[in-house]
């Protein structure tokens, strides 16, 4: 599986820029083929590409299980992450910038990684999830480590309606002394989500920001992957 250029460079990033702007998420519908997607999913039973699973019931994070991927990635993963990178790097660039710190996001996945490494984050900030029938995801952030990238993508893997019901990605945010805002993103089997990863920068007199979070709702029937995908490791 490779990916040529010219797929990302057919995204409207403008359009994406004014999701994450005014919602803090935005959808790709149909990005990936459903072959594509079977491809990934076959990923979940090589334990050669993969970390321990974690069980989310032991954690108290929901029902489901999810495994982080190790370095090297495989090849199409590693593609979609360092190609998606740059485009999402000028959003945030342009979206969390201060006047101290106009770009704070360098150019490239590369720059950005030797700084995690530096820093102590050596974990492949890519992990696939399934989710059986119950399975849930509590409200959570992807946060591990002191550097964070502000935005990540979730590629859904299974089709809705056809191999599961329910299963709904969320996303909720929390600002000071007011009721929490949340939102059902759904998505479907190809679509690939960008979403801010724990904030969303708000404009009104002046920048203000609010916590972000994201979950998925109870499948009810069937069992559905998602992979996430964090520009920062962990």
């Amino acid at each position: 599986m490779l990916l040529a250029a010219q797929r990302f460079e057919r995204v409207n990033w403008a359009a994406v820029e004014w999701d994450i702007r005014q919602k803090g998420y935005s959808i790709i519908p149909r990005w990936l083929t459903k072959a594509e997607c079977y491809t990934l999913r076959d990923l979940w039973s090589s334990s050669d590409c993969f970390c321990p699973t974690v069980e989310m019931d032991r954690h108290h994070f929901g029902i489901g299980q999810y495994r982080y991927f190790h370095y090297p990635l495989p090849e199409f993963l590693q593609q979609f992450r360092h190609e998606m990178y740059p485009y999402v790097a000028n959003i945030a660039n342009h979206l969390w910038s201060t006047s101290r710190n106009p770009s704070p996001y360098p150019p490239t996945l590369e720059q950005f990684l030797e700084a995690c490494h530096a820093a102590g984050q050596n974990q492949a900030g890519v992990m696939m999830l399934h989710y059986p029938t119950h399975g849930y995801n509590l409200w959570h952030q992807d946060r591990h480590g002191s550097l964070l990238f502000p935005l990540q993508t979730i590629l859904v893997l299974s089709e809705s309606g056809t191999e599961f019901e329910g299963g709904k990605l969320l996303v909720q945010e929390e600002y000071p002394q007011k009721p929490a805002e949340r939102h059902i993103i759904g998505g479907n089997i190809g679509d690939v989500v960008v979403l801010c990863t724990a904030s969303r920068p708000r404009y009104g007199h002046g920048p203000r920001s609010g916590e972000f979070y994201h979950g998925v709702a109870k499948v009810t029937s069937g069992e559905r992957y998602s992979l996430s995908c964090l520009f920062h490791d962990e």
